[in-house]
């Protein structure tokens, strides 16, 4: 088993720095993202509150936690957003619109965190950084890549973001497609994808984030996610951000990979 190496990017407020999956059987998610990432995971100890942490080449870059038999929320992957006061972000989301679930909690020495649900429905949590700032690694394969935010609510979920995390946003829409725009941090990098699921999408797919894991190639990644009990929901495709797919994996989680542009 590698040794943990919590060194991380400086992750900048309202950023996604942190992605953890609830999903009912622990042990069977575990083969299946070591089988696809190679992830090796480390079991809760006392320093991570408890809480098993993936590892790659030694860096935590995902977590998992054990969804209980009378959840009311589904298996998923979870998208943690870079704060620095947990309780201030916390007391803004009600006026916004939104809603925090819960009260912080800590994961030993490593972070404190929340989960909130914005206007539109979907749930997503806080991280205050403590001995770790989030994901070791970025953009390396079997690493985090990228995050989407895919809503019915485009409109409040913007001004949402905006007046909590301050992002910006970038509108890239197509003329005749729903509207898509890049969020930005304050210091101007690109944060995640804000997209409008449009009126040609099933109604029972609600909004939801995709979080995105880079890889070296789609196909081989898509195989194996297929040989391990995952089923390919979109693609492999040409998205802005390199050839990507979307799967969901042996609990119906809703993940992706991709292969980053330069």
């Amino acid at each position: 088993m590698s040794a943990i190496d919590l060194s991380s990017p400086d992750y900048p407020v309202g950023a996604p720095c942190w992605v953890d999956l609830l999903v009912g059987d622990v042990p069977r998610a575990q083969e299946f993202y070591s089988a696809l990432f190679g992830w090796e995971w480390r079991a809760g100890d006392a320093r991570s509150g408890g809480y098993p942490l993936a590892l790659h080449d030694g860096h935590p870059v995902a977590g998992i936690s054990r969804r209980p038999e009378n959840a009311t929320v589904p298996s998923q992957w979870t998208t943690y957003l870079r704060v620095d006061e947990i309780e201030a972000v916390a007391g803004a989301l009600g006026a916004a619109g939104g809603q925090p679930l819960g009260r912080p909690v800590s994961l030993g020495s490593l972070a404190r965190t929340l989960l909130a649900r914005d206007p539109g429905g979907t749930i997503f949590g806080l991280w205050q950084p403590e001995s770790l700032g989030g994901s070791g690694l970025l953009e390396s394969p079997g690493t985090l890549a990228w995050n989407e935010l895919l809503t019915r609510s485009y409109d409040d979920v913007q001004r949402f973001q905006s007046e909590v995390f301050r992002h910006a946003f970038d509108d890239q829409s197509d003329d005749d497609g729903p509207r898509w725009s890049v969020a930005s941090t304050s210091d101007g990098n690109p944060a995640y994808g804000l997209a409008e699921i449009g009126r040609e999408w099933p109604s029972e797919i609600g909004s939801h984030w995709v979080v995105s894991f880079a890889t070296q190639a789609v196909g081989p990644s898509v195989a194996t996610a297929l040989d391990h009990g995952a089923t390919l929901l979109q693609g492999p495709f040409d998205g802005p951000f390199g050839l990507g797919a979307v799967l969901s994996g042996p609990e119906g989680e809703v993940f992706s990979v991709l292969v980053p542009e330069d």
